[in-house]
């Protein structure tokens, strides 16, 4: 049984007592040598019954068992000693009296140029301000061992307990706190020419300025430096760099410049014009935000185009030649030379000019020479087994240089199609309808005639598709009616 305890059950015992003293005398003094009894034994065993004692402190946790009475020297007792402005709490926990022990905070407080030492039991920096009676303006700030804090935040941040419960104490003892209030001063910024009015308690220009929802970017001008200390009056210079963009032959590059002109702008990011180069817009142009600019450089040159030309066979009569007799004169494939004068905007092709235009050889067609039969002449009349000799090319239903959807493609002067078998003739020399045998090739009929066929020449026909291994030649065919 706890101490208490006992002088609770001791208090109930005597007024029990009491209420017995009314009875009879006999009874009275027999009762009161008994309560005499039991008040000296129970007084004999508080005083005797060692108190079990839980000190909490500094960090600390101690459990006593002692007959002392005060508290104090039960702290003693456990090696604790008490400050000036310190404060003990009792406790009460199953089994055991807990003493906690409150440490004052220990603060040195800076303020209008004066230093104060306070012991404190505030919970925040603005109840300790308060208590030593001192008013924060609405730019004014708060370092706390020199960081910037909310007023609101705790004297001394909090510390981890080694307990959870009614028991749980402290990890680390107090220490001393340094809190310094920094009043705010006057300034002004003049941003682009703009002026205004503010104050600041930060340290820095550039922290006054972030203060004041100046943003500083990259090229911007500040005077007097970012990194002075802000005193009071200070008229602060912002002069914002606008951003450009550079586009040069091989990369593209953004500058924040402070330069008036494109020209300024350029020299400054180190960019040296190349010689014929130019830029858009021009170098005397005013600098803008977030313009762009281009480096143009202009070259020239040359090419020479070679087109081959593949020489024709054409078909032209000769009265000269007799019946059966041709003549050729071999011509030959030609080259098509043209050249062009090149310009050139950053090594990318601009355009060109045709500056000469000229065969180099100048493609000869192949002319073969064919008889034509004179006025007064009579064409041999055509007997079934006569033998007629002839120049015999190939055509097919392409040949004519129609498009595959002309209806008239492949269709002959005699409105058959094109194929295997139909030949085209010359009238005055083979009628139409006239059939022949022709050696390396087969039958045939005369069904077609055409604009080359002239003569003693013959075109023999083939579908499209097909693989064509006549050879233009002299054959000798046979009338078959």
């Amino acid at each position: 049984m706890s101490r208490h305890a006992w002088r609770r059950w001791a208090e109930t015992a005597r007024e029990s007592l009491s209420r017995c003293l009314l009875l009879d005398p006999r009874r009275r003094n027999h009762l009161a040598m008994l309560a005499a009894a039991l008040t000296v034994t129970v007084l004999g065993y508080v005083v005797l019954q060692p108190r079990r004692v839980v000190v909490q402190a500094d960090g600390r946790q101690v459990v006593v068992s002692t007959r002392l009475a005060q508290d104090g020297a039960v702290l003693r007792r456990s090696g604790v000693d008490l400050a000036p402005g310190d404060r003990v709490t009792s406790l009460s926990a199953p089994d055991a009296e807990v003493l906690r022990v409150e440490r004052a905070s220990v603060v040195s407080l800076h303020v209008d140029g004066a230093d104060y030492q306070l012991l404190t039991h505030a919970e925040t920096i603005d109840q300790l301000l308060a208590e030593a009676d001192v008013a924060l303006g609405d730019r004014d700030s708060v370092l706390q061992d020199g960081e910037f804090v909310s007023p609101a935040a705790p004297v001394e941040p909090p510390r981890l307990f080694a307990s959870a419960g009614p028991l749980a104490i402290e990890a680390s003892p107090g220490r001393a706190i340094d809190i310094a209030v920094r009043r705010a001063v006057p300034f002004s910024i003049t941003e682009n020419g703009r002026t205004v009015d503010s104050s600041s308690s930060r340290q820095t220009v550039i922290q006054a300025l972030r203060e004041a929802g100046v943003v500083v970017g990259p090229g911007d001008l500040v005077q007097p430096d970012q990194l002075d200390a802000l005193a009071a009056g200070t008229d602060i210079r912002v002069q914002h760099a606008k951003a450009v963009t550079i586009t040069l032959p091989d990369e593209h590059r953004v500058v924040y410049t402070l330069a008036a002109t494109v020209g300024d702008a350029l020299s400054d990011a180190g960019v040296t014009l190349p010689e014929g180069a130019f830029t858009i817009p021009s170098t005397d142009t005013p600098v803008t935000a977030g313009m762009s600019v281009s480096v143009v450089q202009l070259s020239a040159g040359s090419d020479v185009e070679r087109e081959y030309i593949a020489s024709n066979t054409v078909y032209k009569p000769d009265p000269s030649l007799t019946p059966g007799e041709t003549r050729t004169v071999q011509g030959h494939d030609g080259v098509h030379v043209r050249q062009y004068e090149i310009s050139y905007v950053n090594g990318e092709e601009a355009g060109r000019t045709l500056v000469d235009d000229y065969y180099d050889p100048e493609p000869q067609d192949t002319v073969v020479y064919y008889p034509v039969q004179k006025a007064k002449d009579t064409p041999p009349a055509l007997v079934a087994g006569k033998t007629l000799h002839v120049y015999a090319t190939w055509y097919d239903p392409a040949s004519s240089g129609r498009a595959p959807s002309d209806p008239a493609y492949g269709r002959t002067a005699t409105g058959v199609v094109v194929t295997y078998g139909i030949v085209a003739v010359d009238p005055d020399v083979i009628p139409l309808g006239t059939k022949m045998f022709i050696p390396g090739y087969g039958y045939a009929v005369a069904a077609d005639t055409g604009g080359a066929v002239k003569g003693y020449i013959i075109d023999l026909g083939y579908p499209d598709g097909v693989q064509v291994d006549w050879q233009s030649k002299w054959v000798d065919i046979t009338i078959l009616s």
